[in-house]
């Protein structure tokens, strides 16, 4: 039965959405707050397919004239006008929440604050050289970048599709992937950020609460693959209704995990009563211990498909990783370069700090998100960065933790050099600084607005200038 539906947002996942919609015979109207010339070549789409378009300040205006409103991601529940259509009996939902109540084949699903592009992707391609006798083709998508609605009327019978979900996504799911894995929680979605990327949750219980979605309403077949090594993601394992896996660096777990029992340190699957030694950390070529809990956490999630274990051995050991995250960019003249724009926080910046063990030249700064610098600090100041190159508004407060905290921790200071403003400079001024030997590492622990329009551009931009040099 045909339904009066609205979309909010003409985003990538609703424009796809749009053509499953109306060729099922819903009447569409998207709602977007930007005008017909801002929304550009998207509209010829909507034209051809006789939707309807509600733009501009009053975009969310009479939306219980609706059956049905889908919001997108950025959009929270609490937003007034959403609760006001459902108070008079509209029914509120999401693209997401539509995709796994129609897609015909088992999904795996992946959340966290950090570290769930590259678990999934690394499901998805430990699934993709699993395959490679078997029948059946594996979809990615989600918070990566790829609308599920752009490859749903693709899916055959012995398909799987990983999902990438972020707590946005997950705000409302009223059921959850046949597999689901929280890669770790920390409070980063709890204050304003990037005008781009609002965050909006009001309590770090609200984000955990969203992110529990990916697996709650699972029922006995369904299998959670938890963090063992965060207090956070261990409280979650009671609320789990299926069976529980888990991943660790640091014990030995059922499901996923990394030891040292004489012969170099390895990674083990362990399940249903059965070992099997995959290889040795020494032959993955993602940096740091955070991407081998990435790795843990994926070979758990795709084991539990029925990934052999030589599938996750070939694709764990040839997986380079994704763009923007701890991405090897070029060796020149004896230095390496490292693009990590990704990493927005200063918790995810230490990280990628202590993923190395050689000499750093670190390139930080940009836009506040109210963060708190200490936790990077305190990884310029134990790790081996030689000097900081202090780039944008934040640069200078960067700069002043980092030095009153080398005078509490009676640490040595590295070197603090201000950054230009545009990208050439800012990459010429790090090579000054480094000698053969020396890493190079953008990975700035903030925001990129003011000097870039995102991460993305940011990383693009360094990539280039390093590739110029």
């Amino acid at each position: 039965m045909s339904q009066n539906v609205a979309l909010l947002g003409l985003g990538i996942e609703n424009l796809a959405m749009i053509r499953y919609l109306t060729a099922r015979g819903d009447a569409v109207t998207v709602c977007d707050r930007r005008s017909e010339s801002e929304l550009g070549d998207r509209l010829h789409e909507l034209s051809h397919r006789g939707v309807k378009l509600q733009s501009g300040p009053g975009y969310l205006a009479d939306l219980n004239r609706f059956d049905t409103v889908y919001r997108s991601p950025g959009l929270p529940l609490f937003e007034p006008a959403l609760i006001a259509a459902r108070e008079e009996g509209c029914r509120i939902s999401s693209a997401i929440n539509l995709f796994l109540q129609i897609c015909p084949v088992p999904i795996i699903g992946v959340t966290g604050s950090k570290g769930k592009g590259t678990t999934a992707s690394l499901i998805f391609h430990i699934l993709q050289q699993d395959r490679q006798e078997k029948p059946g083709r594996i979809w990615l998508g989600g918070n990566i970048g790829v609308a599920p609605f752009s490859f749903l009327g693709q899916i055959c019978a012995d398909d799987l599709v990983v999902l990438e979900l972020s707590s946005f996504q997950l705000e409302d799911l009223a059921r959850s992937p046949l597999v689901g894995v929280v890669t770790n929680l920390t409070p980063e979605h709890l204050a304003a950020g990037d005008p781009n990327n609002p965050n909006w949750h009001h309590s770090f219980e609200a984000y955990v609460e969203a992110k529990t979605n990916i697996f709650r309403h699972q029922d006995r077949q369904g299998v959670t693959v938890l963090n063992a090594d965060q207090d956070a993601t261990r409280n979650l394992a009671p609320m789990a209704p299926g069976r529980l896996l888990w991943f660790s660096i640091s014990s030995e777990v059922e499901g996923c995990f990394t030891a040292d029992r004489g012969q170099g340190r390895q990674i083990y699957i362990r399940a249903d009563g059965a070992e099997h030694a995959i290889c040795t950390t020494d032959a993955v070529q993602l940096c740091g211990e955070h991407n081998l809990q990435n790795i843990c956490a994926a070979a758990a999630a795709a084991a539990s498909m029925g990934a052999e274990p030589d599938a996750v051995r070939d694709a764990v050991t040839a997986f380079k990783g994704l763009e923007h995250r701890l991405e090897f960019v070029r060796e020149a003249d004896g230095i390496k370069y490292y693009d990590d724009s990704f990493a927005t926080t200063p918790e995810a910046s230490a990280v990628a700090i202590r993923a190395f063990r050689g000499p750093l030249v670190v390139i930080a700064g940009g836009a506040d998100k109210g963060s708190d610098y200490r936790p990077f600090a305190e990884a310029i100041l134990t790790e081996k960065v030689k000097a900081v190159v202090l780039i944008g508004v934040m640069g200078d407060k960067i700069g002043r933790t980092i030095s009153a905290l080398a005078v509490e921790m009676q640490r040595p200071l590295p070197k603090l050099a201000e950054g230009p403003e545009d990208i050439k400079g800012i990459v010429a001024a790090a090579r000054s600084l480094a000698d053969h030997g020396d890493v190079v590492l953008l990975s700035t622990a903030c925001a990129s607005f003011g000097l870039f329009r995102n991460y993305k551009e940011r990383g693009d931009l360094f990539k280039q200038a390093v590739w110029e040099l």
